[in-house]
């Protein structure tokens, strides 16, 4: 399962890169050859940049890609390592379950209720937002993967461990 989820966060990473590459080439060609720039694509380059970070962000996490600092826990035993990495891992899932879903729900929610609607597409802002809980979704599903299924004795890949 959570091979199949890293390749669909890949598959959308691919997608998402290439609309915005495409969609900042029609800007540009807009702008200085056609001299009538759009201001749809400026706004449709930054929601698929926000969409971009927040997909990539998962991404990394999946596969353990993220910035660690292993001072601490280079100095452990092994069965030391292994608990700091569970503790770890069940960091991340509260982090991202709290902040993430839980935050990023009340944002969308809100946004929702506002009826906040982005100036030039007229988009509902909350579209745009709701890559917030999702992703923190698929980061809590990673945590809770590695945690669980003993990825987190893995010596090469426990986290914290800079590459």
């Amino acid at each position: 399962m959570r091979i199949m989820v890293e390749k669909a966060l890949a598959g959308l990473l691919v997608v998402l890169f290439s609309a915005t590459v495409i969609t900042v080439i029609w800007q540009v060609v807009g702008r200085y050859l056609l001299e009538a720039p759009s201001s749809a694509t400026e706004e449709i380059a930054r929601f698929l940049l926000i969409w971009l970070g927040m997909v990539s962000m998962a991404y990394a996490f999946a596969k353990r890609m993220h910035v660690g600092v292993d001072l601490i826990s280079a100095r452990l035993s092994p069965k030391g390592r292994n608990t700091s990495a569970r503790a770890i891992w069940l960091t991340c899932a509260a982090f991202a379950l709290a902040v993430m879903v839980y935050g990023g729900g009340l944002l969308v929610n809100v946004t929702a209720t506002l009826g906040q609607t982005s100036a030039a597409l007229g988009l509902p802002m909350w579209m745009i937002y709701a890559i917030m809980p999702a992703s923190g979704l698929i980061i809590a599903y990673f945590a809770i993967s590695f945690m669980v299924d003993g990825s987190a004795t893995d010596a090469d890949n426990t986290a914290g461990d800079v590459q």
